[in-house]
């Protein structure tokens, strides 16, 4: 991969005359990084958790107080649990702390432009960072606890660090990058989906390489093998550090799959960990159990991840492209035409093509493709992984419409120039509006691409308030839920990931959520006359409501109300809608005299 250094003279003449100081090119990506940062931390917590959200962030709060942990590939990577948890532990538990490490992660995504600036023109650097700061998507999913963001902003850092680690020959960037790549494969099993389609964007370079050297008379393989001769030749000095890399990537690997008090997760009754499986700190402090550990961090993860994972999509193709799509029109329809264009550009060009920008190309093209065959659930922030690369070449065909009309201008051409700064312009309008209406206007609408179906209404916010209120005042439990959706014979088996399967514990999201960091007591009963007997009611009661989705009887609200005298009725939705006999549809009753 050749360096393809391409700064204007004038940043390089600042450059050198303003030594130890900042380029423009820099300043300006960090202007981006700080408007970025700005959008993804107001109103952070405005927006009620979604259930996704909400699951993951119990069991981060479970682990800050018992500090049990086991990896479930169903929550994913352990990255999100282990380090929210120490957060909650530093600055409490609510929908903004829950978000806080995303957020943060993807308002300095944009600084991952500078990693490219040896590789990018200015403008192309500035306009990366305007695109990982602006796109709709990114922007809304910054602002969402999930690892998918994650992993992409991982990936694509690791990626910049090894560029440089290549044109620099500091093992420095090796070691980050490979950091970035071992933080990666901590937050979401398709990370191994970036691996393989890295091989195959190497692939594609290298054929561009021998197709356009020739073979000649020594032949295809000849040529081949007298290039891997010399690249092996050029990597000889870099085999220490790359050994210590391989150690680096498995040291982190392990110290996040690593069960955390083994003992108490062993005992669990729906536990997937072997009795005699060791924990970090009994490792730590028992050296001889360290092969133990290393075992089940890697080969035991890898198993759980293959029978969760393994099988894919089993639907039809075109109707996990049919669900991804709209997610990817609606929250980066702009930036795919510029990386259309962008690589087109590029590759065309009079000049020789860019590598860095013909590997994000194939690698994200690849990813359009082959994610509808990977996906067992085409939900829409499975798209972050086709975008992300993408940003790449889009910064490219962004910068080329910029320098377009700038250069029309220069020459007089009017009608050009307004031409480009009118396409600039509506493009710029069309994704500060989406943005804004996706993240800030409608964030849990139902008519919003980018939500998926869990969103809980975010109407419920001053509820919860009240519930928080009432939970600090009164003793003894606090909340009831009524009805075999909320049912669970054993309360204190949430305790401990994971929970029982066939327990009412998954129905009563995203309420568990803020229930457990209230520190509410729960109880739970499927017999109507139950409730009617009790002494002492508790202050707070839960059921599903009414829905005319569904045909068939349940256990609602009705069989309970006539006990519930002195309470204020409020209706929350778990759902984005009822959906047959899924009823989003939840009535949450709250004593007048408790509040």
């Amino acid at each position: 991969m050749a360096s393809e250094t391409e700064s204007s003279p004038s940043a390089v003449t600042l450059r050198e005359a303003l030594p130890g100081h900042l380029s423009r090119t820099q300043l300006a990506v960090l202007g981006v990084t700080l408007l970025a940062l700005v959008a993804r931390l107001f109103e952070l917590g405005a927006r009620v958790a979604h259930q996704d959200e909400a699951r993951v962030a119990y069991w981060a709060y479970r682990y800050m107080e018992n500090g049990v942990y086991e990896y479930r590939p169903i929550v994913h990577g352990p990255f999100l649990t282990i380090v929210d948890g120490h957060l909650f532990g530093l600055l409490g538990a609510d929908d903004f702390t829950m978000r806080l490490v995303v957020a943060l992660f993807g308002g300095l995504l944009p600084l991952a432009a500078l990693l490219f600036r040896d590789r990018l023109r200015d403008s192309e650097t500035i306009a990366m960072a305007l695109l990982l700061a602006a796109n709709p998507l990114l922007l809304y999913y910054s602002r969402f606890y999930r690892n998918d963001l994650l992993l992409a902003g991982f990936m694509l850092v690791a990626f910049g660090f090894l560029v440089r680690a290549y044109d620099h020959g500091r093992p420095a960037f090796l070691y980050a990058g490979v950091g970035a790549f071992a933080l990666a494969f901590t937050t979401k099993e398709n990370a191994l989906v970036y691996a393989a389609c890295w091989v195959g964007a190497a692939a594609l370079l290298w054929d561009h390489r021998l197709f356009a050297r020739r073979a000649g008379e020594r032949g295809l393989l000849g040529t081949a093998w007298a290039d891997l001769r010399a690249r092996a030749g050029g990597l000889r000095e870099w085999w220490p550090h790359l050994a210590l890399a391989v150690v680096e990537f498995f040291a982190i690997v392990v110290f996040f799959y690593a069960p955390r008090n083994a003992d108490r997760i062993a005992e669990h009754p729906s536990s997937a960990v072997d009795a005699g499986a060791p924990s970090l700190g009994e490792a730590l402090a028992d050296p001889t159990l360290l092969p133990a550990v290393v075992e089940h961090a890697t080969l035991g993860t890898w198993t759980d991840f293959v029978d969760q994972w393994g099988t894919g999509n089993e639907e039809s193709y075109i109707g996990a492209v049919e669900a991804l799509w709209p997610a990817l029109v609606a929250g980066a329809g702009v930036l795919l035409a510029l990386a259309v264009l962008g690589f087109v550009a590029d590759r065309y060009a009079d000049e020789t093509p860019r590598d860095a920008v013909a590997f994000a190309s194939y690698w994200g093209f690849a990813s359009l493709l082959g994610y509808p065959v990977i996906v067992d659930n085409p939900f829409p922030w499975e798209v972050i992984h086709v975008v992300v690369p993408l940003v790449v070449p889009a910064a490219v065909g962004l910068a080329l419409v910029v320098r377009l009309g700038l250069a029309s201008a220069a020459d007089g051409d009017a009608l050009s120039a307004s031409a480009a700064a009118l396409v600039v312009l509506v493009l710029t309008a069309q994704v500060g509006a989406t943005a804004v209406d996706t993240s800030y206007v409608n964030p849990q609408s139902d008519h919003n691409e980018l939500v998926q179906y869990a969103q809980s209404s975010s109407e419920m916010k001053p509820l919860l308030g009240d519930i928080r209120e009432v939970t600090r005042a009164n003793e003894g439990i606090d909340v009831l839920y009524y009805g075999d959706e909320f049912y669970s014979a054993d309360e204190a088996g949430h305790d401990v990931p994971p929970a029982p399967q066939g327990s009412g514990w998954f129905g009563r999201l995203p309420l568990e959520w803020y229930l457990e960091a209230y520190g509410a007591e729960r109880d739970s009963v499927r017999d109507p006359d139950v409730v009617g007997g009790m002494d002492e009611m508790p202050p707070v009661v839960v059921a599903l409501g009414e829905a005319s989705t569904c045909t068939e009887s349940y256990d609602s609200a009705d069989d309970v109300e006539q006990y519930l005298d002195g309470y204020e009725s409020h209706e929350i939705q778990r759902f984005a809608h009822d959906s047959g006999c899924t009823i989003s549809t939840v009535m949450v009753y709250v004593d007048e005299d408790a509040t």
